[in-house]
């Protein structure tokens, strides 16, 4: 026998199975790619040259761990349909005489073959593309940083060191799936399941449940917080709901179907529903695993895309105006000095200060009990609601929130005024650890700029009559907090003529300014207030959005592109198996018309069920996604409405196109 027999053997059984590896190829080559294209983008040299490079980087570096255990999950997934397809193939040659370790020898070299194209148009492909990402990357994040073409070694050395352990692993798995059974098992493998599935009614509760759990953290979470930390909890209850309803729900929903003899004894009907019932079992992994896909790409598209687009409503929350200068336990002096410095920065660019406002500010976390207010413990649990309601007190005086807001009012000094946005307004006293204070009204509105922004729980604005007020508060916190404790804060917010990176320059030249005096002073009565920019805040949250909104696209078209290999592969089989029965069905008297308005209707039935499941989970999760995206400072709800109904409405489409391209293959297999 020549030494090349069975890489021979291999090429011709992949040649011959050409319909049913390609797709298969064709994604290992996108995956490879795509790993590829990330790895060498978070290693390109160009990308320090990037402010904020840190960001992208940790980015980046998150996307190449998704798309690892991505690719782990997803191609042994499809060399599943793949084994199902060729087991009664290689169980015809173990009979034909044909030993298994014959079997496995061809099973190496097709392996090896596929890996091989795999791997080497992958890196093809990556390199090819990788330019033209970085230009998608530059121009979402609106750099101009030059990155050169270039070839990563360490990318290359790493995406091949994954896949080659991926298909050995399938190797190895295939290998020994065809060593443990007998030949008679592997000819009858591909029809395994057609009995009848039993009804279990405590996986369809179990499921229930899990889905009624995940919905109602979803809805019931209201802390951003909280949110953040209850998400993957919910995620995890919700994908068991789905697996276990798809499975078992799915089942117990067609044999009442089956009992509704009004519904069921009509040609298309009966064969649909008694078909689906016979092959729910494997049909439901497969249904759920799109249906979980297309959810994922319909939460990333829409979150990461509302964070972009919705970036300057974040920039100018967290910063109103062009400059902002922040200092703690300022002076007088200093005070003084700070305003000084912007003048004259703006006057030596040949800009002027257009508007300015000035408060002092408190803040710090107390546990709410009723209308008790007490400091709380960094060893405190955040969650222990045995505390109370933890939430954030902000203590402004009385001079500085009408100067703000032009609203005129008289205080006593044990009366105060209250603004909170998510808070209560039910109290008409409040008391700080043993002060007792009036609540003389609750404010509509409150508008101090930049104070607040970005908490993630409750925040009780309190105006106090002055400033000696205000101290008492800081005494009593600073009592119980110690070094921890909170400063005054004074904050100074300028808008300046000109651009907006003329008004970047002259935050730097403060800083300068701030600089050269403390040298001047060397080391005595040093300012120590921080300057930053709108410019340079929205030149941060654009490389976090934009990163993220990449990001997003990136891993979206790669759960896309599994998405539509799965159904492929799942409308393959489903032919293959139907064939048989519908060709019986036509020689007992069904018509041809008849038999394909059955197959529509099980596969309409079976292709958008899961679409129809994503956008069920979708809805049910934007309450807890409104809440994430809010940490990043975007509280446009509608927005976000806006977002993820366009990325559905984006999504439906591309979903019908693939029912219309994978239908024509059913079609032609069963016809």
């Amino acid at each position: 026998m020549s030494r090349f027999f069975y890489g021979k053997l291999a090429f011709h059984n992949l040649k011959k199975n050409i319909g049913l590896y390609l797709p298969y190829v064709v994604t290992a080559i996108g995956v490879f790619a795509m790993y590829y294209i990330m790895a060498a983008i978070s290693r390109d040299e160009g990308l320090e040259q990037m402010p904020h490079a840190g960001d992208m980087q940790m980015i980046l570096g998150m996307g190449c761990g998704v798309i690892a255990i991505f690719a782990v999950i997803f191609l042994f997934y499809t060399n599943s349909f793949l084994m199902k397809r060729r087991n009664r193939e290689f169980g015809l040659f173990n009979i034909l005489g044909m030993g298994k370790r014959h079997i496995g020898k061809m099973m190496f070299w097709e392996t090896v073959m596929v890996a091989f194209v795999s791997i080497l148009g992958g890196l093809a492909v990556g390199i090819a593309l990788n330019k033209l990402v970085i230009l998608v990357l530059l121009k979402i994040t609106e750099l101009d940083v030059s990155f050169g073409f270039s070839i990563s070694l360490a990318a290359i050395s790493s995406a091949i060191a994954l896949f080659v352990g991926i298909f050995g692993a399938t190797l190895a798995y295939n290998l020994y799936q065809v060593w443990k059974s007998k030949p008679i098992e592997l000819l009858h493998s591909s029809n395994k399941g057609e009995s009848e599935p039993k009804t279990r009614w405590l996986l369809a509760l179990v499921g229930v449940l899990a889905l009624g759990f995940g919905y109602g953290i979803a809805i019931c979470v209201t802390k951003p917080l909280e949110a953040l930390l209850m998400f993957f909890l919910a995620v995890i209850l919700v994908v068991l709901g789905t697996y276990c309803l798809f499975t078992a729900g799915s089942i117990a929903l067609l044999k009442i179907l089956r009992k509704n003899k009004g519904y069921y004894y009509r040609t298309s009907h009966f064969i649909s529903v008694s078909g689906m019932i016979y092959r729910m079992k494997q049909n439901a992994v497969g249904l759920a695993n799109i249906c979980i896909l297309s959810t994922m790409v319909l939460v990333m598209i829409s979150g990461t895309l509302s964070l972009y687009i919705g970036m300057e409503d974040a920039v100018h929350t967290r910063s109103p105006r062009d400059i902002s200068i922040k200092g703690r336990e300022m002076t007088e002096e200093s005070r003084a000095m700070a305003v000084q410095f912007l003048e004259q920065a703006a006057a030596e660019s040949g800009l002027s200060v257009e508007a300015m406002t000035e408060y002092t500010s408190l803040s710090f976390s107390a546990w709410k009990k009723g209308t008790k207010f007490e400091t709380a413990s960094a060893d405190d649990d955040a969650f222990d609601s045995s505390n109370g309601e933890l939430c954030i007190l902000a203590v402004v005086p009385l001079m500085d929130y009408e100067r703000i807001t032009g609203d005129r009012q008289d205080l006593k000094e044990n009366e105060v005024l209250i603004y909170t946005g998510r808070g209560k307004r039910d109290a008409e006293s409040i008391q700080f650890q043993n002060k007792t204070f009036q609540v003389k009204s609750y404010l509509q509105e409150l508008n101090l700029e930049g104070l607040g922004t970005e908490v993630v729980y409750d925040v009780y604005f309190v105006v106090v009559k002055n400033s000696t007020v205000q101290q008492e508060f800081y005494e009593m916190q600073k009592a119980v907090y110690g070094e921890h404790a909170s400063s005054l804060e004074h904050n100074i917010y300028a808008d300046v003529s000109g651009s907006a990176e003329q008004g970047r320059q002259c935050a730097e030249r403060i800083i300068e300014m701030r600089e050269d005096y403390n040298t001047a002073q060397g080391g005595q009565a040093a300012l120590s207030f921080s300057v930053d920019s709108k410019e340079n805040i929205r030149e941060s949250f654009l490389m976090l959005s934009g990163g993220f909104l990449f990001l997003g696209i990136f891993l979206g078209f790669v759960f896309l592109m599994a998405t539509v290999m799965i159904i492929y592969y799942k409308q393959i089989s489903e032919g293959y198996e139907d064939k048989g029965r519908f060709e019986i069905m036509q020689k007992v008297g069904m018509s041809r018309r008849e038999v394909k308005g059955s197959i529509r209707s099980q596969i309409l039935k079976i292709f958008f069920l899961p679409l129809l499941m994503a956008c069920v989970h979708l809805t049910m999760a934007f309450p807890m996604l409104n809440r994430l995206v809010s940490l990043f400072g975007l509280y446009n709800v509608p927005l976000f409405a806006l977002c993820t109904a366009a990325t559905v409405g984006v999504f439906a489409v591309i979903y019908g196109i693939v029912y219309g391209i994978t239908a024509k293959a059913y079609y032609k297999i069963v016809e």
